[in-house]
C-alpha cells in the first residue's frame, strides 16, 4: 500500500515537471482573503539634524495589527515581535575628498550631513474610527485612523508624519523568481495577473485569477524557454488575453493564448516576421484587443500593431522613421481606435511619437515632443472622452555621447544621471500639459530623478500615475547602494497628490508596474520587487505584488486646469559634427591580407548597468542595448556587471536572456560577459564567453587576497572556452603582471573612459609619479602594458569605457564576419585595437611572401617592411611606431589619412611592435602589437 502510494506520488510529481510547473504551486486554491487593511506609513525623524533613536512599538484599538514592515532600516534596525521595531534615522555624509557625483571631483570641503528619516508601515484591520497609539524614544503619540490621509499627518510638532499609502499583497511569492507581470479585470470583477517566472535555466509565464476574494492556484500557460515581458486584456464579453515574447531560434516572436469560460486556448503567434521584443496591449470598449510591438528587421526596429475582433487582423506598421524605434505603448478607446505612443531615435536623439490607429487606418505620425533632450519610456491612456494621455521621463541633451574621466566639463548627458517626467494630453486643440505639472509638484527631494511613469486615467476623470524613484543610502556619493521604488500620485483638479511610496516595491530601475482599472473603477497596479532590504541592497527572491493604488474620487464640478504643452528647448552643442560619415567609413572598410577579408567591428567590452552594486550613473540593461545601437553605433557590446549581479543566478539569467533578445541579424551581436573583481595585485578582469548557460567562477579568499594567482581561473576559462582581459592595470584594481595565459587572457584593456590609458607612464591620457592624482583609482606603476610586454606577454589592446563614461572607447575587433564565435576567433588571434574615436587603423607586417596583421606573431623568413594606414576623424598630429618600448619612427603628416610603409633595422630574437595615433584633437588609436622573430 504504502510502495502504491509512492508510485502515485512519483508519478504526479513527474507529470507536474513535464508540465512546466514547481512544485509550490501545486497547491490548493488559497482561503478567502479578509477584507483589505489599511496601510499607514509612519516617517519617523523628519526635520532630523542629528542621529536620533526612534525605537518604539504601537497599539491599536478599535481594531488589530494586520502587519508591520520597515522601511529604509539600516543595519541593526530591526522590526521587533508583531507590534515593535528599533530604528534610527539615517546619515548621508560625504568625507573630506571623497568622489561625490558622476564627475567624481574631490572638492577641498565637507558638503553638509543630511539626516533622513525612517519609516515603519503600519497595516491595521479595523474600521476608520480605530485609533492608533505609538509609543518611541522620542515621545508618544496618538490618531484616529480616519486622519491620516494620502497627503500625511504631522505629528509631534511634525517630526513624525503618518501618510495613508496602498494595501499591497503578495501574487507569486515562491520559490521561483518572478517578474515583469500585467493584470487585468474580467467584467464580474475577477482579477488575472500574469507574470515570467524562472527556475532552473527556463522561463515559464504563469496566470493567477482572484475571483470573490479567492486566489486560484498559478498555472503555467507555456513552455519552459525564454520569454520576455507580459501584456494582460481583458474584453467586456469576458475573454482573457495574456501576451508574451518567447525566444525561436535566433528571433523572438510575440504569442498569445485566451481565455473564455475556465479553458485557455492555443497560443497563436501574433507577430509575423522580425524579431518582436517590447509590447504592450490594451482591450477598446467594443470587445477588441490591440497588441503593439517593438520589432527588430533588415537592421532596425519599427513599432508594428495587430487587432483582434475574433480573429487577428492584419499587421500595422505604426513607425516610418528609418531609425530605431523604441517600446511602445497602446491604448483602446470607441470605434475601434487604438492610440500607440514610442519613442524613436530619428533625429539623433529620443523623441516621444504619437499615432491615432481606426480599424487598421493609421493617421499621421505625431511628433509629441521636438528638442534634442532624452525623452523616452512612454505610458499612454485614454479619458472618457477619448482623448489620449502620454506620460514619459527626460534627461539632458546629447544623451550616451562623449562623457569621461578626462572630460571634466562634459558638453552630454550620461546614461542615466538625472530624470525627470513630463505629461501630455491631446485636446482638440492640440498637446497640452496638467497645470501645475507633475515635476513641478514633486517635492524637492524626488525632483532629481523620478522617472518610468505608468499612466492610467480613471472613468471620473483623474490622471492616475505611478513612477519609479531611486533611493540612495548616501545621496551624494558614487557607488553607494541604491535602489528603484513605486510612488502613486492622482492629478486632482488643481494639483497633484503627495506621492505615496509603496511597500515591497524596491528593486532594478525597469522594474515597472503595470496598471488595471477594474469594473467598480478602481485603479490597481501589480510590480515585481526583488526583496531586497534597504542596508545593502542586495537582491533577494523575486516575487509579484498587487495593490489598489487608487479609488476613483466624488465628482467635481470643476474642470481641470491645462496649458498648452512647451517643451524646454535646451541647446546641444554639436560634438561629432561628422558621426554618421565617420562610422558608414570604419563599416565600410575593408582589411585584405593572405587571402582573407576582415571588417572592423566597433564595440564595448566593459559597461556596466544597474546590476552593479557601484552603480554610477550607467542606465538599465535595456539603456546598455539602446546606447550601443543608437548612440553609438556599435557593431556589438558585453553587458560587464560585477558577477553579473551578486553573483545570483537570476541576475546571471537576465543577462544572458538579454543579450539574444538584442542580437539584431547582420547588424548588432552581444556578447556574454561579466565582470570579475579583486583588487591589486591579481586585479580586475572581464570575461568573454562564447555560449550562454555558464555562471560566474567564484573568487577563492586566497585570490582575493593576493596569496594566489589566478591559475584556477585560467583552467575555468580553458575548459569553458572563455576569455579574461585584464582592465585597470596600473591602479588599485591592477595587476604587477605576475600571470598571464596567452590562451585565455589574449587581450587588455589598454584605455577606459572612466580612468585613464595604461599604455607607460607618462604616455598621453597617462598618469606619472609626480601628478598621480591625474589617474583615478591609485597609483600601481607596476601595471602599465609595457611591464607586461617587457615580460614576453602577447597582449593585443582595447578600449572600453567601465561605467559611466560614453562613446569614447572603441574597443575594434578585425573579424571575418559578424557572428560571435568569428568575434571571439579575432580576440583569440588579438586582431584588435583601441580608439577613442572612430578611427581606421590598419596596422601589417610583410616578410617575404607573407603578410601579417596586427596581433599575429610569426617568424621573418626576409627582409621585414610594416605597412601602416590610418583614415583618422580629424587631421592627424602624429603616428608613432613603437618596438621594444622605443620610437623607432614619428611621422606628422597634418591630413586626415595618411599611410606608410617602414623597414626596421635588422635584428635578433623576437621583437614587438605597434602603432599609436594621435590626432589634432586628442583622439588616440593603439594598434595591437605584432610579434616578430627574426
Amino acid at each position: 500500500m504504502i510502495r502504491t502510494g509512492l508510485i502515485l506520488l512519483t508519478a504526479c510529481f513527474a507529470l507536474l515537471l513535464w508540465q512546466g510547473l514547481p512544485p509550490r504551486f501545486t497547491q490548493a486554491a488559497a482561503q478567502a482573503q479578509p477584507a483589505e487593511p489599511t496601510t499607514i506609513l509612519l516617517r519617523l525623524g523628519e526635520k532630523a539634524a542629528k542621529m536620533e533613536r526612534w525605537d518604539g512599538k504601537v497599539t491599536v484599538s478599535g481594531g488589530t495589527i494586520a502587519g508591520l514592515s520597515s522601511r529604509h532600516f539600516s543595519a541593526g534596525d530591526e522590526i521587533t515581535g508583531t507590534s515593535g521595531w528599533k530604528a534610527r534615522t539615517r546619515e548621508d555624509a560625504v568625507a573630506l575628498w571623497s568622489d561625490i557625483h558622476y564627475t567624481e571631483m574631490r572638492p577641498g570641503s565637507v558638503p553638509p550631513v543630511y539626516h533622513l528619516p525612517v519609516g515603519v508601515y503600519l497595516r491595521v484591520d479595523g474600521p476608520s474610527s480605530a485609533r492608533v497609539a505609538v509609543e518611541t524614544s522620542q515621545g508618544n503619540f496618538d490618531f484616529e485612523l480616519a486622519r491620516a490621509s494620502e497627503q500625511g499627518l504631522p505629528l509631534l510638532d511634525g517630526r513624525v508624519i503618518a501618510q495613508r499609502v496602498p494595501s499591497v499583497e503578495a501574487v507569486a511569492a515562491s520559490e521561483t523568481e518572478d517578474d515583469e507581470p500585467s493584470m487585468a479585470f474580467l467584467p464580474d470583477g475577477a482579477a488575472a495577473v500574469a507574470w515570467v517566472a524562472y527556475r532552473d535555466k527556463a522561463d515559464r509565464v504563469m496566470v493567477r485569477m482572484r475571483r470573490n476574494g479567492t486566489w486560484s492556484a498559478a498555472e503555467a500557460i507555456t513552455e519552459p524557454g525564454d520569454h520576455f515581458k507580459t501584456s494582460t486584456v481583458a474584453t467586456p464579453d469576458g475573454a482573457l488575453w495574456v501576451i508574451w515574447s518567447q525566444r525561436d531560434g535566433t528571433l523572438w516572436s510575440l504569442r498569445g493564448r485566451m481565455w473564455r469560460n475556465g479553458s485557455w486556448s492555443a497560443a497563436e503567434q501574433i507577430s509575423a516576421a522580425g524579431s518582436a521584443t517590447f509590447h504592450r496591449a490594451a482591450a477598446g470598449p467594443d470587445g477588441s484587443v490591440h497588441a503593439v510591438w517593438q520589432e527588430f528587421h533588415n537592421g532596425q526596429s519599427d513599432i508594428m500593431l495587430r487587432t483582434w475582433k475574433g480573429r487577428w487582423g492584419g499587421v500595422v506598421k505604426v513607425s516610418e522613421s528609418p531609425a530605431n524605434d523604441w517600446e511602445p505603448a497602446v491604448a483602446g478607446s470607441a470605434n475601434g481606435v487604438a492610440h500607440v505612443a514610442w519613442d524613436g531615435y530619428d533625429k539623433g536623439n529620443y523623441d516621444i511619437f504619437y499615432r491615432k490607429i481606426t480599424d487598421g487606418r493609421a493617421g499621421p505620425v505625431e511628433a509629441v515632443t521636438k528638442s534634442p533632450r532624452f525623452q523616452a519610456h512612454a505610458s499612454i491612456s485614454a479619458d472618457g472622452e477619448g482623448m489620449p494621455w502620454i506620460a514619459w521621463d527626460e534627461s539632458g541633451v546629447n544623451w550616451g555621447k562623449d562623457q569621461g574621466f578626462l572630460i571634466p566639463v562634459p558638453l552630454a548627458a550620461p546614461l542615466h544621471q538625472q530624470r525627470s517626467i513630463a505629461i501630455v494630453r491631446r485636446s482638440n486643440a492640440g498637446w497640452e500639459t496638467p497645470a501645475p505639472s507633475l515635476q513641478q509638484s514633486l517635492p524637492q527631494s524626488m525632483k532629481f530623478n523620478s522617472e518610468h511613469p505608468q499612466i492610467i486615467i480613471e472613468q471620473g476623470g483623474r490622471a492616475v500615475v505611478v513612477f519609479r524613484h531611486w533611493t540612495r543610502r548616501l545621496s551624494r556619493t558614487i557607488g553607494s547602494v541604491l535602489a528603484w521604488e513605486n510612488y502613486v500620485t492622482t492629478f486632482q483638479v488643481t494639483n497633484w497628490s503627495t506621492p505615496q511610496p509603496v511597500d515591497h516595491s524596491p528593486s532594478w530601475i525597469e522594474k515597472l508596474p503595470w496598471l488595471a482599472r477594474s469594473p467598480d473603477g478602481d485603479i490597481h497596479a501589480a510590480w515585481m520587487t526583488d526583496n531586497r532590504p534597504f542596508a545593502t541592497n542586495i537582491p533577494a527572491n523575486a516575487d509579484i505584488y498587487m495593490a489598489r493604488v487608487s479609488r476613483p474620487g466624488p465628482m467635481v464640478r470643476m474642470l481641470p486646469r491645462f496649458e498648452p504643452y512647451k517643451e524646454v528647448m535646451d541647446e546641444a552643442i554639436p560634438i561629432h559634427s561628422n558621426n554618421d560619415a565617420d562610422v558608414g567609413a570604419i563599416r565600410a572598410y575593408r582589411v585584405n591580407s593572405s587571402g582573407k577579408q576582415f571588417r572592423i567591428m566597433r564595440g564595448d567590452m566593459h559597461r556596466h548597468t544597474d546590476f552593479s552594486q557601484d552603480f554610477k550613473y550607467d542606465g538599465s540593461l535595456f539603456e546598455l542595448y539602446r546606447y550601443a545601437l543608437d548612440a553609438a553605433s556599435f557593431d556589438y557590446i558585453a553587458p560587464t556587471d560585477h558577477q553579473t549581479g551578486y553573483d545570483q543566478e537570476f541576475s546571471w539569467w537576465q543577462h544572458e536572456k538579454y543579450v539574444d533578445l538584442f542580437v539584431v541579424a547582420n547588424t548588432f551581436t552581444p556578447i556574454f560577459a561579466y565582470e570579475r573583481s579583486l583588487v591589486y595585485p591579481n586585479g580586475h578582469r572581464n570575461i568573454i564567453r562564447p555560449m550562454r548557460g555558464i555562471r560566474p567562477f567564484p573568487i577563492p579568499a586566497d585570490e582575493a587576497k593576493g596569496l594566489v594567482g589566478a591559475k584556477k581561473l585560467y583552467d575555468h576559462l580553458r575548459a569553458t572556452n572563455a576569455i579574461s582581459m585584464p582592465h585597470s592595470s596600473a591602479t588599485d584594481q591592477g595587476t604587477d603582471w605576475r600571470d598571464n595565459d596567452p590562451e585565455v587572457e589574449p587581450l587588455v584593456e589598454l584605455f577606459q573612459g572612466y580612468r585613464n590609458s595604461y599604455e607607460y607612464e607618462g604616455a598621453p591620457r597617462a598618469a606619472t609619479a609626480l601628478n598621480v592624482h591625474a589617474q583615478k583609482s591609485g597609483w600601481q606603476p607596476q601595471g602599465f602594458y609595457w611591464n607586461a610586454l617587457a615580460k614576453g606577454y602577447k597582449l593585443g589592446v582595447q578600449a572600453s569605457s567601465d561605467h559611466w563614461s560614453t562613446h569614447i572607447s572603441y574597443a575594434c575587433l578585425l573579424t571575418e564576419g559578424l557572428s560571435r564565435e568569428q568575434m571571439m576567433d579575432a580576440i583569440r588571434k588579438r586582431h584588435s585595437y583601441a580608439a577613442t574615436d572612430n578611427i581606421v587603423l590598419d596596422f601589417r607586417a610583410r616578410a617575404g611572401s607573407a603578410e601579417h596583421i596586427m596581433g599575429d606573431v610569426f617568424d621573418a623568413t626576409g627582409p621585414l617592411k610594416l605597412a601602416v594606414r590610418v583614415k583618422g576623424t580629424n587631421p592627424i598630429k602624429q603616428i608613432d611606431l613603437i618596438s621594444d618600448a622605443k620610437f623607432i619612427y614619428t611621422t606628422r603628416p597634418r591630413t586626415a589619412e595618411a599611410s606608410f610603409e617602414f623597414a626596421p633595422p635588422p635584428g635578433k630574437g623576437e621583437s614587438w611592435f605597434y602603432v599609436r595615433v594621435l590626432q589634432e584633437d586628442g583622439q588616440l588609436a593603439w594598434s595591437s602589437p605584432i610579434w616578430v622573430k627574426r
